[in-house]
């Protein structure tokens, strides 16, 4: 349970400066959603 409490923290709590300060299950949902984004965009033009 303490590694599942570790791993949790490791991708949802800690903040990462290279990634701006922010967690990176934050960025890697920034990053799909930018994704998801670009491709609406190219698909309606």
């Amino acid at each position: 349970m303490a590694t599942l409490e570790w791993v949790a923290w490791f991708n949802h709590d800690r903040l990462m400066e290279p990634l701006g300060y922010i967690p990176p299950a934050e960025a890697e949902a920034n990053y799909y959603q930018q994704l998801e984004t670009a491709a609406a965009e190219s698909a309606s033009t």
